[in-house]
């Protein structure tokens, strides 16, 4: 929390400390937090509004994204944002969307920092993460994991009842050409 009275006295603050966490919601898994989220943050008056800029550290455990098994995956991420005061707003939000700063409008004396710390932990996941490079993934047919079973061939056909009779068609088909 930054409060913006004490910062325009001292024109700068260092916040360092540690954010707890138990779960951080990411794209579209719900990721235990295995360490706390270490946080390093200076907030500047600047004539623009208030540039806020740091990093967060943490390990977070995500399941690979081919065979379900839990990763530990470290998180350095970056916090870049500036803050102005709400009534300079501007109605037409075209000249924010040409710029590429993250600005944010805030409308009490304080700043609560939350929101950039799990957004700094969310960009720093990567797209696809894996257990390793050559995960194998599971069978699509029977869920088994092919990293622990390379010879696993799956021989059960679940086929639609309602595409029963195109098989029948289908292999009769073939015994005749």
């Amino acid at each position: 929390m930054i409060d913006t009275e004490i910062l325009s006295q001292e024109r700068r603050i260092f916040i360092e400390g540690f954010y707890e966490a138990d779960y951080v919601d990411l794209h579209s898994y719900r990721c235990k937090v295995l360490e706390p989220v270490k946080v390093k943050i200076v907030a500047v008056v600047a004539k623009e509004g208030i540039a806020v800029g740091g990093y967060v550290k943490t390990t977070i455990e995500h399941p690979c994204d081919r065979c379900l098994k839990p990763v530990h995956l470290a998180i350095n991420g970056t916090i870049e944002a500036l803050y102005k005061p709400i009534d300079e707003a501007p109605e037409e939000r075209e000249e924010e969307l040409q710029s590429l700063r993250n600005v944010i409008y805030y409308s009490s004396g304080r700043i609560d920092l939350t929101d950039r710390i799990l957004e700094a932990i969310v960009m720093d996941v990567p797209m696809r993460v894996l257990c390793n490079e050559n995960c194998k993934g599971l069978c699509p047919r029977c869920g088994a994991d092919l990293n622990e079973n390379t010879d696993h061939s799956c021989e059960e056909q679940s086929i639609d009842p309602r595409l029963g009779r195109l098989l029948i068609l289908k292999k009769s088909i073939h015994k005749e050409g």
